[in-house]
């Protein structure tokens, strides 16, 4: 069995909507969607893109990471990859690929 790769973009999209938004506003939900649907195709049952709004719901998860971004450490979205974070300030989607195809070359669990 191929190991499973587990994608979570933690976002704050309340972020984009201060101050502090681009000139064009960035949609990290949508992009996101493209992830999953690009790696669903590419790694049908093998992959699995959920994207997270840190300031929805749950306020107890990812504690670590809330801290983090409250000091300034790193910026949102940050992107998890089996619960190891890999990325932050953005969805580099190449990277992710590459990331996954990392982990599925890497053979099955043994």
């Amino acid at each position: 069995m191929l190991q499973r790769v587990i994608i979570q973009i933690l976002d704050n999209p309340a972020y984009w909507s201060g101050g502090a938004a681009p000139s064009r506003p960035v949609d990290n939900e949508s992009i996101a969607a493209e992830l999953r649907n690009d790696l669903n195709y590419n790694y049908p049952s093998v992959t699995s893109v959920e994207y997270i709004d840190l300031f929805e719901g749950d306020e107890e998860s990812f504690p670590e990471i809330r801290e983090l971004l409250h000091q300034g450490l790193i910026t949102a979205p940050i992107v998890l990859i089996n619960g190891v974070p890999k990325m932050h300030g953005g969805i580099p989607s190449y990277l992710i690929k590459t990331e996954v195809e990392k982990i599925i070359s890497s053979g099955p669990l043994h």
